[in-house]
């Protein structure tokens, strides 16, 4: 059975995080050490605004430690998406108001 390379979960990540970037954002990959359940991109933007990203195949499902990060976070004023599509990242990406980017 041939893979569909647009519904893997790490090319998802590739092609959001290139469109991300061309819109002004600056992502970094995050890990807890020692801990589980970490949101694998964080983005961030000059006027001061940080979203962070699971990314999951169209298929996937949070893990229970992913689903309690992620709970976390946005119980405490952060803003999380998950994105199962490069569709989804984009429309995601585009719904944020644009800023100057001077770097």
């Amino acid at each position: 059975m041939a893979c569909d390379m647009n519904r893997r979960e790490a090319y998802i990540e590739t092609e959001v995080c290139k469109y991300a970037r061309k819109l002004g954002w600056r992502e970094r990959k995050v890990e807890y050490v020692g801990r589980r359940g970490c949101p694998d991109r964080w983005f961030m933007r000059g006027d001061g605004q940080l979203v962070i990203v699971e990314f999951k195949d169209p298929n996937g499902k949070l893990s229970p430690h992913q689903r309690r990060e992620v709970n976390w976070l946005l119980a405490n004023g952060f803003r999380v998406e998950v994105i199962d599509s490069i569709e989804r990242g984009r429309e995601f990406f585009d719904s944020l108001e644009p800023v100057d980017a001077e770097d």
